[in-house]
């Protein structure tokens, strides 16, 4: 599913495949702040059933699903819900840093920080 956002195309399987299970949580919580579960249901092509099981954590949506929530959010729920996901990355950035540190090897060290510096770089503040 590709779907044009602001003149970009984005594949959002691929984009969403790293997003973790607590954060697809999050993003079906906060569409349901605008919609009702029935609805929301129908927007993402799944049953109430489905909405109710994510919301007691008993599954998680998929790849699938979370591609079908990104491609109808609102402007409001687009800001929040991509705050949701950088966090997200972030965090597990961290988690990242932390083993890498651990392990202590000045090139995997050195070779992060680039790539960071590269994304930082890309968004025009490097």
């Amino acid at each position: 599913m590709v779907i044009p956002v602001g003149g970009i195309k984005l594949d959002y399987p691929s984009i969403v495949h790293w997003i973790s299970k607590d954060a697809r949580y999050r993003i079906i919580e906060i569409m349901l702040s605008t919609r009702s579960i029935r609805q929301l249901a129908r927007e993402l092509c799944v049953s109430p059933t489905a909405i109710n099981k994510y919301l007691s954590r008993k599954t998680h949506p998929s790849d699938q699903v979370i591609s079908r929530a990104l491609s109808r959010l609102t402007e409001y729920e687009r800001r929040r819900i991509y705050e949701v996901i950088i966090d997200d990355l972030i965090n597990a950035l961290g988690k990242l840093v932390a083993v890498v540190k651990d392990y202590g090897d000045k090139h995997v060290i050195n070779y992060l920080k680039d790539r960071i510096l590269e994304v930082i770089e890309e968004l025009g503040y490097g």
